[in-house]
C-alpha cells in the first residue's frame, strides 16, 4: 500500500522508494520458555501483528520531477482507471489523462513490472479494502489525491502590473478545487495570494508575488500529500497493530523483529536538500554497521586470544561531526531558517567559514552556492539553492486554516496535541509567532536518533541489494556500477575493516596439513607435549611451522619490537597482508624429498607385483585360458544342436501349413464345380418353362385376336401405331439378348480357362512342395479371380433373368397385338369383298383394297420376324 504512494519510477529502474520505513513484526512469545522442554523444531512464538514507522517522504517529487522519470505511481494508476470508476470519486476526473494535470505529465512508460497502470489500480483498490479503506474512506483518499493533482493546474499573474501582488488566472480550476475540498472560492484564492503575518503584538496581511503564490500552491499540494500518506500509515497500523487486534487487546508486551528499509546513498548530477538528508541517514547507519562489524571482529579476536591492539580502522565520525555538531551544517541551516532574512547563500558561506578545518568539507571555488561533503561512499557536491525553503516545515497559517475548513476528513485532519506532563499541570504556553517554527532537519534528526536508539537495542543483520546492470537484463554484470553500489552500501568499508589487521585466516589443522613441507623440525621444534589435547597440539605445530616458513616476513615496528607475519589463535591462524600469498607461492619448495619418498614406495610396489605375476601368475593364467577354450567349445556345440532342432521344427510346421492350404484349395474347386452344375440345371428348367409359357400365350392370343377383328377402323389405326412402337422395342430387346448371350459365352470361356489353370496349379503343387510360398501366393490370386468371376457370373445371371422377364412381357404384348392385327386383316378382307360386291363407287373400292393390302403385308412381316426372333432367343 505504502509503495504505491511513496514509490516513483526513476531513471535507472521501475521502482525506488522515496521514504524510509521501519517495520516491526510483533510476536507472542509468552510460551517461548516452553521450547526448552519440548520439540525445538516447532516455534512457540506466534505472529501477533505489526507496526510501521515512516521517515522523510520526498514531497518535492509531488510538484516536480525529471522528464525521463515519473512521479508517484498512484497518480498514474488513478488516471488510468475506467472513467466510470474515477468519475465516481470526482466527476471532473472523467475523460482526463496524464496530460490533463501539469504535476503529472505524459510518460513513455506504459507498464510497470509487466502490468498496466489500470491493472495496478485495480489491485491497489482490492488491497486497500483488506485494511478497511473502502467506501467513504477510499473516496476521501482518492479525492485528496485528485486535489493534489488539481493544484498543479493553478496559474498566477501580476495584479494590475504590481510585481508584489498576484491574482489567479485559472478561475475554472479554482472553482473545481473549491467544490472538491468543500471550501469557498474566495478563501481558496486568498490563501494563495495573501499571507497573514502574526507577531506577539499584532496581526497583518501581506500580498504575495506571482512566484510566491505559486510556491504557496505547491506547498499546499505537498502538505496534503504528506497528510494522506501519514493517514494511510495510521490506517495500516490500526488494522495490524497487535495491541489492538491480538486477543482482544489483552496483551501489551510482544517480541519484536524489526526490518528497516531505507533509501540508499545518493549522488546525482545536481544534489539538493533531500539528498543531504538521505546521505546523513546513511552516515548514521554506516556508523552502526561499522560498529557491528568491529564488534564481530572483536568477538572473534577475543575468542581466539588475539590482542585487540592489532585492529585499526577508519570510521565516519568526522563526517557526522561536520553535519550535526554545534557549528555543523545542521546548526547553520537552522540558524538561517530562524533569521528573518535568512538565505541559501548566507548558509553556505557560514558553513564554509565555521568548518573550514574539517577534512570532510569540500569547497567549490567556481560556485559559491554549492559545497561538498566527503562521505564514506565518496565525494558529493550539493547545490544549496532552496535549502532554506525546503528546511522550513511550518506551513503558513492561511493554508492550515484552509485545510481545516475542508470537508475531506484526510485534508482537515489536525496534528495530535502534545500530552500534558504526568503528575501536574502543564506549563503555561507562551504566545508564539508564525514566522518561525520547527525545521524539517530538526524533526528528521529526532526521528533518526529514535530509530538508531531502537536499532542499538537489537541484534542487527544486514541485507545489501545490488543491481548488476543498468539495462535490466539477466545474466549481465557491469563491473563499474556494481563496484560503485558496493562502495555506496558500505560493503567495501566493512571488508576493509575486517581485513585491516589480518586479511586471511586458516584453521590450525589446515596450516599443519598444507605447509608441513616447509617445516624444518630440527631447527624449529614444536612445543607440544603428550599431555596436550589435539587443539593445543595443532596450535603449537602451526606456530612452529609458520615461524620456520615466514621467518623472512618478520619486521620491526616503530617501537623496535619484532613482529611476525602471523598470529596463532586457539583454533585459527591469522595472517598479515601478503603472508598467505607467500606461503602458497613457496609451498612446493619442500615437496622434493616427500615426492622422492612417495616414488620409492610406489616403485617398490610395482616391481614386487610384476615379479609375483611372473612366478605364480603364468600357470594360473594358462589354466584359465584352457578352461575358457573348453567352455567356448561346449557352448558352440550346444548352440549348433539348438539351431538344427529349430530348423527341423520349422520345416515340419511349414509342410503342415502347406498341406492344409492345398486341401482348402481343392475343397474350394469342388464347391465351384458343384455350383456350376446346379446353375446349368436351373437355366435348363427355366428354358423349358419359358417354352411352355410361350405356347400358352400363342393359344390365348389367337382367341383374343378373333374377338378384336370386330373393332372399327379407328381401332385399326391405334393398333398400327402400337405395332410400330412394339417393333422398335423388339429390335432393342433382340440386341440386348444377343449381348447377354455373348457375355454368357465369354464367362463360360473364362470359367473353363480358370478351371484349366486350377488343374495345372494342383499338378504343379504336387511336384513342387519346396516352392510352397510362391505357389501359395499364385493360388491366392487364382482364388481371388475365381471369386471375382463367380460374382460377375451371379450378376450376369441376375441381369439375364431380369431381361428375360422383360422380354417375355413384351413378347406377350406383341403377340396379342399381332393376332389382333391378323384377325383385323381377315375382317378387312371380308369387308373388302362386301364393298366390291355392293359399292358402286370405284374410287372407294380402290382405296379400301390398298389399305387392306398394306395391313396384310405388314402383319405377315411382323409375324415372320417375331417367329424368327422367338426361335433364336430360346
Amino acid at each position: 500500500w505504502l509503495e504505491v504512494l511513496g514509490t516513483p519510477k526513476p531513471r535507472r529502474n521501475d521502482n525506488s522508494s522515496r521514504f524510509g520505513k521501519y517495520l516491526q513484526l510483533q510476536f507472542d512469545n509468552s510460551e517461548a520458555g516452553l521450547m526448552a522442554f519440548g520439540d525445538k523444531s516447532v516455534s512457540k512464538c506466534k505472529l501477533a501483528g505489526s507496526t510501521c514507522d515512516v521517515y522523510l517522504l520526498e514531497k518535492n517529487r509531488v510538484v516536480t520531477h525529471d522528464t525521463e522519470e515519473r512521479t508517484y505511481h498512484i497518480f498514474y494508476q488513478l488516471l488510468s482507471a475506467p472513467d466510470s470508476q474515477k468519475s465516481g470519486f470526482w466527476s471532473k476526473l472523467g475523460g482526463t489523462n496524464f496530460d490533463s494535470f501539469k504535476y503529472i505529465g505524459n510518460t513513455s512508460t506504459k507498464k510497470i513490472e509487466g502490468k498496466s497502470d489500470a491493472e495496478h489500480f485495480d489491485h491497489t483498490v482490492k488491497t486497500l479494502a483488506l485494511i478497511g479503506v473502502k467506501g467513504d474512506k477510499l473516496n476521501a483518499l482518492m479525492c485528496a489525491i485528485a486535489a493534489v493533482m488539481q493544484l498543479g493546474n493553478f496559474a498566477f499573474k501580476e495584479q494590475g502590473g504590481d510585481a508584489d501582488k498576484s491574482e489567479c488566472t485559472t478561475p475554472q480550476e479554482v472553482k473545481d478545487l473549491a467544490k472538491l475540498m468543500g471550501v469557498s472560492e474566495n478563501d481558496l484564492i486568498l490563501s494563495f495570494t495573501e499571507r497573514t503575518m502574526k507577531t506577539k503584538t499584532e496581526t497583518y496581511k501581506v500580498p504575495l508575488s506571482k512566484s510566491n503564490a505559486k510556491d504557496a500552491c505547491d506547498a499546499l499540494a505537498k502538505e496534503i500529500y504528506g497528510k494522506l500518506f501519514l493517514w494511510l500509515v495510521q490506517e495500516i497500523n490500526a488494522a495490524t497493530r497487535a495491541e489492538d487486534n491480538y486477543k482482544g487487546g489483552s496483551m501489551s508486551s510482544f517480541g519484536i523483529i524489526g526490518m528497516l528499509d531505507i533509501f540508499g546513498f545518493e549522488s546525482f548530477v545536481v544534489n539538493r536538500f533531500e539528498q543531504l538528508c538521505i546521505n546523513y541517514a546513511n552516515e548514521k547507519l554506516q556508523q552502526k554497521f561499522t560498529e557491528d562489524v568491529f564488534r564481530a571482529v572483536q568477538q572473534e579476536y577475543e575468542a581466539e586470544g588475539i590482542a585487540l591492539a592489532e585492529i585499526s580502522y577508519d570510521d565516519n565520525t568526522d563526517v557526522l561531526d561536520l553535519i550535526e555538531s554545534r557549528t555543523g551544517l545542521l546548526a547553520m541551516l537552522n540558524e538561517e531558517c530562524i533569521r528573518p532574512k535568512g538565505s541559501d547563500f548566507d548558509f553556505v558561506q557560514k558553513a564554509l567559514q565555521q568548518n573550514k578545518k574539517s577534512p570532510c568539507l569540500l569547497t567549490n571555488k567556481t560556485d559559491r552556492m554549492s559545497f561538498g561533503v566527503h562521505h564514506y561512499a565518496g565525494k558529493v557536491m550539493y547545490n544549496a539553492e532552496g535549502f532554506v525553503g525546503s528546511n522550513q516545515d511550518t506551513l503558513p497559517t492561511d493554508l492550515e486554516d484552509l485545510m481545516f475548513k475542508s470537508d475531506n476528513e484526510i485534508v482537515s485532519q489536525k496534528p495530535p496535541e502534545p500530552e500534558a506532563a504526568k503528575g501536574g499541570r502543564s506549563a503555561p504556553k507562551r504566545q508564539k509567532s508564525n514566522i518561525v517554527g520547527s525545521t524539517v532537519w530538526a524533526k528528521y534528526k529526532t526521528q533518526l536518533s529514535s530509530l538508531m536508539s531502537n536499532l542499538r537495542k537489537t541484534s542487527s543483520r544486514y541485507i545489501r541489494c545490488i543491481k548488476p546492470n543498468m539495462k535490466k537484463k539477466p545474466i549481465l554484470m557491469e563491473h563499474i556500477p556494481t563496484v560503485e553500489q558496493l562502495r555506496c552500501a558500505g560493503v567495501v568499508a566493512a571488508v576493509t575493516l575486517a581485513r585491516s589487521a589480518f586479511p586471511n585466516r586458516l584453521d590450525n589443522n589446515g596450516v599443519r596439513f598444507r605447509y608441513n613441507s616447509m617445516w624444518d623440525k630440527d631447527a624449529y621444534p614444536s612445543r607440544k607435549t603428550h599431555g596436550m589435547d589435539p587443539v593445543q597440539a595443532a596450535a603449537c605445530d602451526a606456530d612452529a611451522i609458520l615461524t620456520c616458513a615466514l621467518k623472512i616476513k618478520e619486521f620491526v615496528d616503530k617501537e623496535g619490537n619484532t613482529k611476525k607475519a602471523f598470529v596463532v589463535g586457539k583454533t585459527k591462524t591469522f595472517f598479515r597482508a601478503g603472508a598467505m600469498e607467500y606461503l602458497e607461492a613457496n609451498r612446493a619448495t619442500g615437496l622434493d624429498s616427500q615426492a622422492s619418498t612417495i616414488q620409492k614406495y610406489a616403485r617398490g610396489y610395482i616391481i614386487r607385483k610384476r615379479f609375483k605375476d611372473l612366478v605364480t601368475g603364468a600357470a594360473e593364467k594358462e589354466k584359465l585360458q584352457r578352461e575358457e577354450l573348453e567352455r567356448q567349445a561346449k557352448e558352440r556345440k550346444a548352440r549348433f544342436a539348438r539351431e538344427k532342432a529349430d530348423r527341423d521344427e520349422g520345416r515340419k510346421a511349414d509342410k503342415k501349413k502347406y498341406e492344409d492350404k492345398l486341401k482348402k484349395v481343392r475343397q474350394q474347386m469342388e464347391e465351384a464345380d458343384e455350383y456350376k452344375k446346379q446353375s446349368l440345371a436351373e437355366i435348363a428348367d427355366r428354358k423349358a418353362k419359358a417354352e411352355e409359357e410361350i405356347e400358352g400365350l400363342r393359344e390365348q392370343t389367337s382367341e383374343e385376336a378373333r374377338k378384336a377383328l370386330m373393332e372399327p377402323k379407328k381401332l385399326a389405326a391405334q393398333q398400327k401405331k402400337k405395332i410400330e412402337e412394339n417393333t422398335k422395342l423388339i429390335e432393342y430387346l433382340k440386341k440386348e439378348n444377343k449381348k447377354i448371350r455373348k457375355d454368357h459365352t465369354k464367362i463360360k470361356t473364362k470359367y473353363d480357362v480358370v478351371k484349366s489353370n486350377n488343374d495345372k496349379l494342383i499338378e504343379n503343387n504336387e511336384s513342387t512342395g519346396e516352392n510352397f510360398d510362391d505357389l501359395n501366393e499364385t493360388t491366392g490370386k487364382v482364388h481371388q479371380k475365381n471369386e471375382d468371376l463367380t460374382v460377375t457370373l451371379e450378376k450376369a445371371k441376375k441381369d439375364n433373368k431380369k431381361l428375360k422377364e422383360k422380354c417375355m412381357g413384351k413378347q406377350e404384348e406383341y403377340m396379342s397385338q399381332a393376332e389382333t392385327r391378323l384377325e383385323y386383316q381377315k375382317t378387312m378382307a371380308r369387308i373388302l369383298n362386301m364393298i366390291q360386291d355392293q359399292s358402286k363407287e370405284q374410287q372407294l373400292v380402290e382405296d379400301t383394297v390398298v389399305i387392306a393390302l398394306e395391313c396384310e403385308a405388314e402383319a405377315k412381316a411382323i409375324m415372320a420376324a417375331l417367329e424368327a426372333e422367338t426361335g433364336d432367343g430360346i
